[in-house]
Parts: C-alpha cells; sequence; structure tokens
C-alpha cells in the first residue's frame, strides 16, 4: 500500500477565474506542505468526494443562485469527507437571519427589518417609522451586492424593489449607510479563531458596493479596537472558531462599527494582501485532515 499524501479539495466555480488569486496561493501553500491539492467546481458531475480527505470551500461564488442543492452538497460531502467550513455552520450563515440572531445577543449589526414573503405591509409605512429616507433593499439570500436594492422613501422605488427581492426569496431592509460612500467596508479575517489580517473595500467612485464586480477596490489596513471588540464579539457568538471567517464591518448611523456581514461560507480571505495567511490557512487545514491510506488517487 502506498503512503498517502492528504488529498484537498478547493471547491470553486465556473466563474470568475480572474479573481481566484487567493486558491492559487492556497493550493501552493497546501502542496508545500506535501498535500495533494486541486480546485473542484462544486456543482460538476465526475469528482468522487470520497477520493478526498478533505474539502475547503472557497470560491463558491455562485451558490446563492442554487441555494437548496448547494447546501445539499455539503451535507453530501460532509458525509463523504472532511468539509470546512462544517455543513451546519454552512447553512446558518446561507440566510442573512444570522444577523438578527447577532443581533439578538447583543452584537452591533446594521439595523435591520424582516420582510417575509406574502407579507402586506407598507414600505413605505416601515421607512416612515424607521426614519429612513434612505434604505437598501436585499434577499434573504444573496452574494456580492447582486441583487441589492438601494431606494427612497417617495418616489415607488421602494415597492417596486421590495416587490422584486420577494419574488426571489425573503427581504431585509435596512437604512443605507452614507459611511459607505465616504469610507467604505473593514474586513477583519480570522484563520483558526485568530485574527490574520484586515482590509478596506471601497467602492468606485458614484458608487456604494465595494465588490470588486462593482469596480471596488481593497488595500491593506490596520483596525482600530473598536473594530476588533465587534468583530470578537460575533465569533464569540459562535460554539467553536470556525477554520476561517471574515467579519464584514461598517460605521452605523452614529458613526460606531457595526457588523454587516459574518462571512463562514466562501469569502474571499484576500490572500493576496498578506501571504503568510495563506500559509497560515493551509497549516490549519492540514491539522483538520483525517488522511484514509485506501482511498484512490485523485480523479
Amino acid at each position: 500500500m502506498r503512503k498517502s499524501r492528504p488529498r484537498v479539495a478547493i471547491a470553486t466555480c465556473a466563474g470568475y477565474e480572474d479573481l481566484k488569486a487567493d486558491d492559487r496561493l492556497l493550493c501552493e501553500a497546501l502542496e508545500a506542505r506535501g498535500a495533494e491539492a486541486r480546485s473542484v467546481v462544486w456543482n460538476e458531475e465526475g469528482p468522487s468526494w470520497e477520493g478526498f480527505d478533505l474539502c475547503l470551500v472557497r470560491s463558491t461564488w455562485d451558490y446563492h443562485e442554487e441555494h437548496q442543492a448547494f447546501l445539499a452538497w455539503t451535507r453530501r460531502v460532509a458525509g463523504a469527507t472532511t468539509l470546512h467550513n462544517p455543513a451546519d455552520l454552512i447553512a446558518w450563515n446561507s440566510e442573512k437571519t444570522y444577523l438578527r440572531e447577532l443581533g439578538t445577543a447583543g452584537v452591533p449589526t446594521v439595523p435591520t427589518v424582516w420582510v417575509e414573503c406574502g407579507s402586506e405591509g407598507d414600505i413605505e409605512e416601515v421607512l416612515s417609522r424607521e426614519g429612513w429616507e434612505e434604505a437598501v433593499i436585499k434577499p434573504v439570500v444573496d452574494l456580492g451586492a447582486k441583487n441589492l436594492h438601494r431606494v427612497r422613501t417617495g418616489d415607488g422605488s421602494a415597492r417596486q424593489a421590495l416587490a422584486t427581492v420577494l419574488a426571489r426569496h425573503d427581504a431585509i431592509v435596512q437604512p443605507f449607510l452614507p459611511s459607505l460612500e465616504e469610507h467604505g467596508e473593514s474586513s477583519l479575517i480570522y484563520i483558526d479563531g485568530a485574527f490574520s489580517h484586515a482590509v478596506r473595500k471601497r467602492p468606485a467612485e458614484g458608487d456604494f458596493r465595494v465588490q470588486s464586480i462593482w469596480g471596488g477596490t481593497v488595500e491593506r489596513a490596520e483596525p482600530d479596537a473598536e473594530q476588533v471588540e465587534v468583530a470578537a464579539a460575533a465569533l464569540a457568538f459562535l460554539e467553536r472558531p470556525p477554520l476561517y471567517a471574515r467579519v464584514d464591518l461598517v460605521a452605523d448611523l452614529d458613526g460606531n462599527p457595526a457588523v454587516i456581514e459574518l462571512e463562514l461560507i466562501e469569502p474571499n480571505l484576500y490572500l493576496v494582501t498578506h501571504p503568510a495567511a495563506a500559509e497560515a490557512l493551509a497549516e490549519a487545514a492540514l491539522l483538520r485532515v483525517d488522511i484514509h491510506p485506501d482511498r484512490d488517487v485523485l480523479q
């Protein structure tokens, strides 16, 4: 019987080829440590997940389009090999309702109104009650601000946007935060529960969406004490430290840091801004591998 090397699948999607530098860095770091690593498109036919010792969910950036199929895939893979982050954590994090749980637990989050499909309330009344002249409406399941709508009270845009979102999923309504245009978002990255590095994401001129697909830019940053405290509170809510996590923070309407997203499924960890993080992630991942010497080689 041959001596096995850890076999690691880096789960990805079919698109975004120019944005997967993180995956390449991670693959190199794993192979430098004796692992066999390769990227595998999560929903393609063919991969035998039993043939891997570990599957890392990294750039599955289309999962929101096949939400239930993706969750079923995580359970299937978790039954065949070790999956990180775990399937139950992914399921919890895949709907933005987790923000309600964080807020209830005292973690500072962006104020949110939750609207379920079939609700008959008037969105204009909601915005008036909350005192929000501008708001953002988005699905409870979404990624990369792809189905997000920025609306104003009184011009009909809120009703139309809410109807569009509710046709897809339950919705969340949040105040538009001017700080997004002015300062963007801060992202704090954690590996195995330990703070690794941080970046600031800024929108393109004239936009407020910070994602690169909308022209946003990223730069290394140092978080302040308040941001670190809020991010730590968000992670402390979890039962155990995940292998990887990204906490996205914005300045709320009062200028205080608040969680806008806790990313535990497929976050860009911006390893290219801090290559040592790829090494740390590879080290931590391989510590979680259960090697099976009788498994077939990578297909």
